[in-house]
């Protein structure tokens, strides 16, 4: 176990790095998108807090997708 991550790291064989990051990124935007639409299908774009709560899905979306990276890669952006 990472003692800074506090999870498990996986080595996976016959992946080229770029390949898994651009899968991923892929698969992020896909489900981002979809989200979004069914936000804005389930809000109207001018009500008081519509902003606030689709800045609070991006952030937490992209926050997830984060910790995935790091699950697989380990911590890169230090």
């Amino acid at each position: 176990m990472d003692k800074d991550t506090k999870s498990y790291g996986h080595i996976i064989q016959g992946l080229d790095t770029i390949d898994v990051a651009k899968i991923i990124s892929k698969k992020n935007s896909k489900f981002l998108a979809i989200g979004l639409q069914e936000l804005e299908e389930s809000l109207d774009k001018n009500e008081k807090n519509f902003n606030n709560i689709r800045k609070i899905f991006l952030d937490n979306f992209n926050d997830y997708t984060r910790s995935i990276m790091r699950i697989i890669f380990g911590d890169i952006e230090e």
